[in-house]
């Protein structure tokens, strides 16, 4: 797999997901793959593929939506990845390769920030993201530049974040590792990141400048398997792995992460059952189409 550029407004994400704080989505895929299927499959269901159709996945991470979707197109349509994360391509590009043909040949990856990166113009019928599309930079430029790749008639089905305070999965282990870690200057909470996009006001203001139509917002909230572990404290180091608290980890000493670990324990001990820790995530699964057409 080839290198991306760290360019751009979107640089510190592409370096982010390209460090080693990221390894966790590539070393434990099956887990992550396990926990965030049942949502994704909600805005898959929502875009309401067709075969033969054309599918752009921003931010498809290790692959799994891609892979589900172009089974879903057909030998007569595609699916094309885009993600900025070098590592978790390469693993996605591994899982292509197991594909029947000609699924296999219908699927494709590029190596890219979506914000500005070149598409076809007029290529595609669905946009569509699993919590990939909350970190550009500049939304509205990202967002314009994604409708470009769209058909005239092309539409758009993506799923991100409710409020912070709505999802437990990572409300929880939050608070119980903040008494332990250095206080953070207040951040704009329309700021790149998971929750960027949880204000539906904002967010149909982006979609509409951007050239997007018929925006609609539908919630969805599932329980989501954050921990996992033969003990309970294994369970709350398995917490952390994942963004944002590993983001928040990356540089503390050892003996700041054993008390963030036996906090966040505390924290999820009465959620800890049969190995898993499960609670619950809300999302909005958003669609839109090009107005365009």
């Amino acid at each position: 797999m080839d290198k991306i550029e760290i360019r751009g407004e979107n640089a510190q994400q592409i370096k982010f997901w390209n460090s080693k704080a990221t390894a966790s989505w590539t070393e434990k895929n099956e887990q992550m793959d396990a926990m965030l299927r049942p949502l994704g499959a909600a805005a898959i269901a929502r875009a309401q593929l067709n075969s033969g159709e054309r599918v752009l996945d921003i931010g498809c991470g290790c692959g799994a939506t891609t892979l589900d979707m172009v089974s879903m197109v057909g030998a007569t349509g595609g699916v094309t990845g885009v993600d900025i994360s070098a590592p978790m391509l390469e693993l996605a590009n591994h899982k292509a390769q197991q594909l029947p043909e000609p699924l296999r040949s219908n699927t494709s990856f590029i190596l890219a920030d979506a914000s500005d990166y070149e598409f076809p113009t007029g290529e595609y019928d669905l946009l569509f993201s699993r919590f990939g599309v909350m970190f550009f930079a500049d939304p509205i430029s990202a967002f314009s530049n994604m409708r470009r790749a769209l058909k005239p008639a092309g539409r758009v089905a993506f799923m991100c974040w409710a409020p912070f305070n709505e999802n437990d999965w990572v409300m929880k282990p939050m608070l119980a590792a903040s008494a332990h870690l250095p206080e953070t200057p207040a951040t704009d909470p329309k700021a790149p990141g998971p929750f960027a996009f949880s204000d539906t006001a904002y967010l149909t203001d982006i979609l509409t400048t951007a050239g997007f139509a018929d925006i609609s917002f539908e919630s969805t909230t599932h329980p989501i398997a954050v921990g996992r572990g033969d003990t309970l404290e294994r369970a709350a180091e398995s917490c952390l792995e994942g963004a944002p608290l590993s983001k928040l980890l990356i540089d503390q000493p050892d003996s700041v992460k054993k008390r963030v670990t036996d906090s966040v324990a505390e924290a999820i001990a009465e959620h800890y059952k049969e190995g898993v820790v499960e609670l619950d995530g809300k999302c909005w699964v958003v669609t839109a189409r090009n107005s365009a057409e």
